[in-house]
């Protein structure tokens, strides 16, 4: 019999709510969609591609109220249900990680505070 695991159990930060839109690519398929959730070390994805727990993404996110976007170079789903998954952030560029944490520390992107 297998054990089902619950993703809320397995996060290692806190997410917070966030609507923002998202481009994902596989390798063989890209797709737009958008981020419902964000952590330190991931976020929820709803995007219309089939996606299943083990895949590696690259995505690109764009936070709310700026045009300027963040990349994640790799990240592994760790879940998918339907068209939703629960990614895991493994490699982001040191200036793109810093500006997730302070976005998510103080619900503003510090590349806009200086405009």
């Amino acid at each position: 019999m297998a054990t089902q695991v619950n993703p809320v159990e397995c996060r290692s930060s806190e997410r917070i709510a966030l609507q923002c839109s998202i481009i994902v690519a596989t390798g063989v398929q890209t797709g737009e969609g958008r981020v419902l959730n964000v952590s330190k070390s991931g976020c929820l994805v709803e995007a219309p591609i089939l996606i299943k727990a083990g895949d590696y993404l690259q995505m690109r996110l764009f936070l709310p109220n700026t045009d300027l976007s963040m990349c994640v170079s790799v990240a592994i789903v760790q879940w998918a249900l339907g068209f939703q998954f629960g990614v895991e952030f493994i490699e982001v560029d040191e200036k793109h990680r810093t500006r997730l944490n302070h976005f998510i520390a103080t619900g503003k992107d510090p590349w806009t505070l200086a405009l």
